[in-house]
């Protein structure tokens, strides 16, 4: 894959993470990558292209969580996995760019919207499939579906990545994650 491709969608993510979709331009790109605004567009004729390559990139490194937790000996330790993938959001005050993707999904073009419902939609599967595992093999205790559940704790640990931003809250991320796996048992 192209550099400047790799080095633009990088970017973009840890612009998503700390700003959101629509809180920085191209300008805010070019600026940091120290490229000029007609490379991006050479790259992403326009930011909803950007977005759904980003859609894209994130639907990948999901899939490839998914592969790594499967090999993992518990349900608890691929919840614990899963979790331990946003640890780095929580020491950098970001978001999850999920998330911060849905924030500004109804300002969206549909194409883009779709790229961003798909991708939230792999996450909860995903978690979702662990908590599954967990109920049928007796590590995890819950009365909701497995969805729902994963639903629930996407809201609650997400949340409190958005809370853990400010020093008030500094540690609520993992004080959540600490919780939810107390709770399942």
């Amino acid at each position: 894959m192209n550099t400047t491709y790799t080095n633009i969608l990088q970017h973009a993510d840890a612009l998503i993470q700390s700003s959101g979709f629509h809180g920085f331009s191209y300008a805010d790109l070019a600026k940091e990558l120290d490229i000029r605004k007609a490379s991006i567009h050479h790259h992403f004729a326009t930011k909803a292209d950007l977005g759904i390559a980003f859609c894209q990139l994130k639907c990948e490194q999901l899939k490839q969580l998914e592969s790594h937790l499967k090999t993992l000996p518990s349900a608890k330790a691929r919840l614990q996995g899963y979790f331990a993938v946003f640890q780095s959001c929580a020491n950098d005050g970001q978001m999850c760019g999920i998330y911060a993707m849905q924030t500004d999904l109804r300002l969206m073009a549909e194409p883009l919207q779709k790229q961003v419902l798909k991708m939230a939609d792999l996450e909860l599967n995903i978690l979702s499939d662990i908590l599954q595992v967990g109920l049928d093999n007796g590590e995890f205790n819950f009365k909701s579906t497995a969805y729902q559940q994963a639903v629930i704790i996407c809201c609650a640990i997400k949340g409190a990545l958005m809370l853990n931003r400010s020093e008030h809250h500094a540690g609520l991320f993992n004080q959540t994650c600490d919780a939810w796996i107390e709770m399942l048992a």
